[in-house]
């Protein structure tokens, strides 16, 4: 398959992958919240958004604060309880997860529920 054309097809993400290929990562921790997010991103963690139908969303470092704030922090789904995406701007929300790749650096995977 070529990777460029590659999706993804069902949540909770199983692997991960950018335009070069396959990455050697693991999912370490699931439910994050937003004390758990926010001290991520202070110790240089970026995301990676997943959304079914579409690749993996990889934001660029420099942008992740500003995106923390602005799209994230106010969609971010925390809680065991039912989600109503109603009460989310937009109608969606984000489930995050802590990822490492294989030289140790954490990544913060946002899934993407519509």
């Amino acid at each position: 398959m070529d990777i460029a054309k590659k999706v993804i097809t069902r949540l909770p993400l199983e692997e991960l992958w950018n335009e070069k290929g396959n990455l050697n990562a693991e999912c370490v921790a699931t439910g994050l919240n937003a004390a758990d997010v926010t001290e991520m991103i202070k110790a240089g963690a970026t995301f990676v958004v997943a959304d079914v139908g579409l690749p993996p969303r990889w934001i660029d470092p420099a942008n992740r604060f500003e995106f923390w704030k602005t799209e994230v922090k106010p969609r971010l789904a925390e809680s065991d309880e039912p989600v109503f995406l109603k009460r989310f701007p937009g109608e969606y929300c984000y489930f995050a997860s802590k990822w490492r790749l294989a030289d140790k650096l954490s990544l913060i995977v946002l899934e993407r529920h519509h």
